[in-house]
């Protein structure tokens, strides 16, 4: 066999290969002239091993005597010192020459310059490397922030209904005064003027009926800002009271499928709100007739609360869920570990449902259609 490539200075043309013969014991008989031109020695016998990179050697090495016991074909990459000193990637491959009785009788080989492909290989997976650990440093840092944004919801939340509550309070206190004072006074100056004629005793009572309209006015205020039935009668039976004035003020009948569930305080206010919430947009946008609000323990064992109606619908995938509030549900019932989603579309009505970790059932089902 004959290197028909030219070797110039200390320029290496990366597609020269070097070719070789061995025998059946795996010492090397016939290296070309490029070997030499490469590495300086001549590399006969075992002296080949000399100029294989330390690290690679035993690979090398092990696929060769493997080889040489089955026959198969040599396939190793490795690294070569040159003559500077410095590596460079190489392939080495042999084929087995059989007499005609099947039997090895010498090995044909050839080792090829494969530095630039390889180091462009190593390049590569160096890259996908460093992105898949940015890709992972990026994915901790979304579930941290993810963690934080929850926690900072739920605090938002949490001061959310504590301001409510202050200013239920101050409603309460100062308006209840307030109002309490002026029916006094407005009794008084009745019992007093009334008698002197009955224009007067008219202006009086209409006072009376504006003060009665006043004070219930501020109870379905503070009623709103904090619910005191859910404290004081249970999540059903709140619901049950919310659904009610909403068919009272509405005209629009609500059936209730509720059953009484065990939950945290902060989960029966989320299910009270989002409740609230979904009956103000059906006033405000549904054009519906009639509504359905459900709560249940599913057969997946997730317990689910739902709103649905059967008004006009619109594109859950719009913008528009925004502007109906539906983005602070998802975040509120999120922040207690819940499932919150919307199914809706044009002509078809809505349902606004979440889900939450099953709890505890402690009484049976109550169903009702709210019609005051």
């Amino acid at each position: 066999m004959h290197d028909v490539n030219v070797y110039c200075g200390n320029a290496l043309n990366l597609n020269l290969h070097t070719e070789w013969t061995a025998g059946t014991d795996g010492q090397v008989e016939f290296l070309s002239e490029r070997w030499l031109e490469w590495t300086g020695k001549r590399g006969l016998g075992w002296d080949w091993t000399d100029s294989v990179h330390p690290d690679d050697l035993s690979k090398v090495a092990q696929s060769w005597r493997s080889a040489l016991v089955s026959g198969e074909t040599l396939d190793v990459e490795h690294r070569l010192c040159m003559r500077g000193g410095h590596y460079r990637w190489m392939r080495s491959q042999a084929l087995t020459q059989r007499n005609s009785a099947g039997a090895v009788v010498s090995w044909y080989g050839a080792t090829e310059d494969i530095d630039d492909r390889k180091r462009a290989e190593i390049a590569l997976q160096r890259s996908q490397a460093a992105l898949l650990a940015l890709a992972l440093s990026l994915n901790l840092q979304v579930q941290r922030r993810t963690v934080e944004l929850t926690e900072l919801n739920r605090h938002l939340q949490q001061t959310r209904e504590e301001e409510r509550n202050r200013l239920a309070g101050a409603l309460h206190d100062d308006l209840g005064a307030l109002f309490t004072s002026a029916k006094f006074d407005v009794a008084r100056l009745k019992s007093a003027l009334a008698p002197l004629s009955p224009e007067i005793s008219a202006r009086f009572m209409h006072f009376s009926e504006m003060l009665d309209k006043g004070i219930e006015r501020k109870r379905h205020m503070i009623e709103d800002l904090r619910p005191s039935s859910l404290s004081s009668l249970g999540l059903v039976q709140a619901l049950m009271i919310l659904t009610g004035e909403f068919t009272r003020a509405n005209g629009i009948k609500v059936q209730t499928e509720l059953k009484e569930l065990h939950f945290t305080a902060a989960i029966q206010l989320t299910i009270y709100r989002l409740v609230q919430e979904a009956l103000a947009n059906v006033a405000s946008y549904a054009k519906a007739r009639n509504v359905c609000v459900r709560l249940s323990c599913e057969s997946d064992g997730q317990v689910q609360i739902s709103v649905t109606d059967d008004g006009i619908g619109f594109d859950a995938t719009s913008d528009r869920i925004a502007m109906l509030g539906l983005l602070g549900m998802h975040y509120r019932v999120e922040a207690e570990g819940g499932c919150f989603a919307v199914k809706s579309s044009h002509q078809c009505g809505t349902t606004l449902s979440a889900c939450f970790p099953a709890l505890k059932i402690h009484a049976s089902a109550g169903t009702g259609v709210s019609d005051f």
